[in-house]
């Protein structure tokens, strides 16, 4: 079924190793037969077989506690191609693709520096049609991302939520996703938000934002549809209040 560790394949029959695994990993029956190469059900009957006693639903969802810089980071990354996928009525979990393998590593390593681990291993996906490389992450599921996820996507599509601030590391991050520095031959250098997938209130609304904090911005349309550009005459400002970019791959987007 797997490709497997022989030495992992039997692990479940040892019941110190089982209580280690479900209780103080906090593994559910299917990850533990995932890493087994065998069925969650299988698993579930050596607990049985062990008398391990059951989480609850509150003990079987896992928890971190959020400090407000990872909920600014989380909602800079949700501005470009991050995403919340629901997977109970308790928890959601972080999914986020790249073609940059040093960016996925750095959401990995960022995101378990806030409490949340990642799930599995990041998976390396080839488009043969198109000839490209990605990497994908996916984090495990927690109960404080399900709350976030419900006020980005409070009827299952993603929309802005109007109560999150344009602090310096949300802004860092959505410029990482989907900023994009142009140099034109024959005009000055200028900043454009990709905000296609949003509406054009929400679009507005980020527009007054980004004004508030002292950044000239319009919205414009393009052949991907509603887009902010940045002035000119506050690229400098943007990128003195995002600060320094944090990974090698996309420092190309701060070189002004």
């Amino acid at each position: 079924m797997y490709n497997i560790n022989m030495e992992i394949e039997k692990k479940y029959q040892n019941k110190e190793w089982l209580i280690k695994k479900y209780w103080d990993e906090k593994m559910s029956a299917y990850q533990i037969g995932k890493l087994c190469g065998t069925y969650g059900q299988i698993i579930q009957n050596w607990l049985i077989k062990y008398n391990i006693s059951r989480r609850t639903i509150y003990e079987n969802t896992n928890h971190c506690n959020l400090s407000q810089k990872a909920i600014e980071w989380i909602n800079g990354e949700l501005l470009g191609d991050g995403s919340l996928r629901f997977v109970s009525k308790q928890s959601a979990k972080f999914m986020y693709g790249s073609k940059h393998l040093e960016y996925i590593q750095y959401i990995s390593d960022t995101l378990k520096s806030f409490g949340i681990e990642q799930s599995g291993k990041i998976r390396e996906r080839i488009d043969k049609k198109y000839k490209s490389q990605s990497w994908q992450y996916e984090s495990l599921s927690y109960s404080e991302l399900l709350s976030i996820r419900k006020k980005w996507y409070p009827e299952g599509e993603k929309i802005v939520p109007k109560d999150i601030k344009l602090s310096p590391i949300t802004c860092r991050q959505w410029h990482i996703g989907d900023g994009s520095l142009l140099h034109p031959k024959k005009s000055k250098p200028y900043i454009v938000l990709a905000t296609n997938s949003f509406s054009i209130l929400d679009i507005e609304w980020l527009r007054i934002q980004l004004i508030n904090i002292g950044i000239k911005a319009t919205s414009r349309k393009s052949t991907s549809g509603e887009t902010i550009y940045i002035s000119v005459y506050s690229i400098k400002d943007f990128l003195d209040y995002i600060g320094e970019c944090p990974v090698e791959c996309y420092k190309y987007k701060f070189n002004y």
